[in-house]
């Protein structure tokens, strides 16, 4: 619930969500508590556990009061490591997707897959992930790692159903046009705009044809121009 009645969440509240899958015994800080520290961190420029852990060392007492942690500083690494290794990670990247959308509409979203920088080992290709990135809001309302044995494609259809489309526009490469892709999208009241490329031969053949100087279109787009308004 929120502190003030009637604002959004904060990114503390929101994390409040997240489920707790930490061993009860010796549990003495919040799960949120530790989110949000490691969070910021990372937004601080922080990229390891290591530099989570001495970034939240520099926080003073008010501050960790602040968001529940009634200690002199944060835990030793050890309490990070047991954090990270049962950390529901589907289950945050649904919550934060949750808080970045908030109330407003996504308006323009693009969906796109990555590698993840320095995720890649000497026995790994490294861990794909699939995000759908509102124009508006300017962030990401929602991610999904891309199994070894999966792709794109079938990661996009579980990704948009977990997402509100409602008068949203998804965007995305000539990969995501699909017809289960598309029937999702629009079944949710969303619209799309995809690229057409070779990957379709049989569609892009069909728009050529139907958009093309012998198109019956043409003479229909030319028969309700107004005779006396402006080139199109």
């Amino acid at each position: 619930m929120s502190l003030i009645s009637g604002a959004a969440p904060s990114l503390w509240e929101a994390l409040g969500s997240v489920p707790d899958h930490r061993r009860s015994a010796g549990r003495r800080y919040p799960l949120a508590s530790l989110l949000l520290i490691a969070v910021a961190a990372m937004l601080s420029g922080r990229r390891d556990q290591l530099g989570i852990v001495r970034w939240g060392r520099r926080l003073r007492r008010e501050a960790l009061e602040a968001i529940g942690i009634h200690r002199n500083r944060v835990p030793a690494p050890s309490v990070w490591c047991e954090l990270f290794r049962s950390l529901d990670v589907g289950a945050l990247e649904r919550v934060l997707g949750g808080w970045v959308r908030g109330e407003e509409p996504a308006g323009h979203v693009a969906i796109d897959g990555k590698r993840l920088c320095g995720s890649a080992t000497a026995t790994s290709s490294g861990v794909h992930l699939l995000a759908a990135f509102s124009d508006r809001l300017a962030g990401v309302i929602g991610q999904l790692r891309v199994g070894p044995e999966a792709n794109e494609i079938t990661a996009a259809v579980e990704l948009l159903k977990t997402l509100p489309l409602s008068g949203v526009i998804i965007t995305g490469d000539a990969m995501f046009t699909q017809r289960e892709i598309c029937r999702v999208i629009t079944e949710r009241g969303g619209d799309y705009f995809f690229t057409v490329k070779d990957n379709q031969p049989a569609l892009k053949a069909d728009i050529a044809l139907a958009f093309g100087p012998d198109s019956p279109l043409c003479g229909m787009v030319a028969a309700a121009r107004p005779q006396n308004g402006p080139n199109l």
